[in-house]
């Protein structure tokens, strides 16, 4: 945000996504987990335990963003892995 602002193009984000959570009301949930490339993996939570871990999951990305907020550069993301080239784009 800061380096648009300045009118700079902002450097590419390499972040690892580690996996993913979907929310099936309070008493559920389901949280799969993934490689550092994106890939999902077979390990998962659900249930009562995946509800549990994705509220955690939450409140604790939330946190690093009001700490990265308040002190710019605190926080250490974890670096994205190798991904595989997208396949060409083609035109009818």
């Amino acid at each position: 945000m800061l380096s648009r602002i300045g009118g700079v193009e902002p450097a590419a984000i390499d972040q690892a996504f580690v996996g993913s959570c979907v929310s099936l009301g309070r008493a559920a949930g389901l949280r799969q987990f993934a490689r550092k490339d994106d890939t999902a993996l077979t390990l998962y939570f659900g249930g009562r335990l995946g509800a549990a871990y994705k509220e955690l999951t939450y409140r604790l990305g939330v946190g690093k963003i009001r700490k990265e907020a308040r002190e710019p550069g605190s926080v250490i993301w974890l670096k994205g892995g190798r991904r595989a080239a997208a396949p060409p784009v083609t035109t009818p």
